[in-house]
C-alpha cells in the first residue's frame, strides 16, 4: 500500500484570527472577537484534526484580560467626578475630564498646556493652582465654522462674559485664556470655559469675587 501522501492539516483559521484579535484587544469590539472566536475555535478543534489550540486559548485570554480592564476604565470614569461641598466648592484633589469642570473650579494641567486638553487634575483653590474657571458658556448651535472663528467667539465671549467677574488682584496679576471645543467634539460640545491663569508656575486662592 503505498504511503499516504496527504499533507497534514493547517492551523485552524478560527484560531489564527482569535489570537489576532487578542493581539489588538485595546479596541474592545476586537477584545470581544477574540474571546468568542477563541470559544468557536476551541469548539471546531475537537470534531477536527487541525493544530491551534494553543493560539485559540491566547485569544481568549488576551481578550478577556482587555474586557477586564476596558470595565475597570469605565467604571474609573464614571466614578471619577470632582468631589465637592454642598455649595459646589472642589474639596479635594482628583484627576477629571474638562468636561467636568464647573465655573469657579481651580485646576492644573494633567499631561502640561497644549492645543489639545483631555484631563486635568482639579485642586480645591485654597491650594496652589495654574488655572481656574471663571464662567462657562455655550456657542450657538450649527455647522463646525473653523477653528479661527471659535477663537474669535471664545475671546470675544470671555472678554463680555469673565472679566466682570474677577477681582482687581487676578485681573492685574493672572492671564486669560480659555479651552474650547475643535472639529471632533464640535456636534456634541460646544462649550467654552472661560479662564485666568497663572503667568508662571501657580497661584493661589479664588480670582472670582
Amino acid at each position: 500500500m503505498p504511503p499516504d501522501r496527504t499533507p497534514p492539516p493547517g492551523s485552524n483559521g478560527l484560531a489564527i484570527a482569535a489570537l489576532c484579535c487578542g493581539l489588538v484587544g485595546i479596541f474592545p469590539l476586537a477584545a470581544l472577537a477574540a474571546v468568542v472566536l477563541g470559544i468557536v475555535a476551541l469548539g471546531q478543534l475537537q470534531r477536527r484534526t487541525q493544530r491551534g489550540r494553543g493560539m485559540a486559548i491566547a485569544g481568549i485570554v488576551l481578550g478577556s484580560l482587555s474586557l477586564v480592564a476596558w470595565v475597570g476604565f469605565v467604571i474609573y470614569v464614571s466614578n471619577d467626578e470632582p468631589v465637592r461641598d454642598a455649595s459646589g466648592a472642589v474639596t479635594q484633589q482628583s484627576e477629571t475630564f474638562v468636561d467636568d469642570l464647573e465655573a469657579g473650579d481651580c485646576f492644573s494641567y494633567t499631561g502640561g498646556k497644549g492645543e489639545e486638553v483631555d484631563l486635568v487634575t482639579v485642586i480645591p483653590c485654597t491650594s496652589p493652582h495654574e488655572s481656574q474657571v471663571v464662567v462657562i458658556f455655550e456657542l450657538p448651535d450649527g455647522p463646525y465654522p473653523g477653528e479661527d472663528e471659535v477663537i474669535d467667539a471664545a475671546e470675544k465671549g470671555c472678554a463680555d462674559k469673565a472679566d466682570p467677574l474677577l477681582t482687581d488682584r487676578a485681573y492685574d496679576e493672572l492671564e486669560p485664556g480659555f479651552l474650547y471645543p475643535d472639529s471632533f467634539t464640535w456636534r456634541g460640545d460646544r462649550t467654552i470655559a472661560c479662564t485666568v491663569e497663572a503667568p508662571s508656575g501657580t497661584t493661589t486662592g479664588t480670582a472670582l469675587k
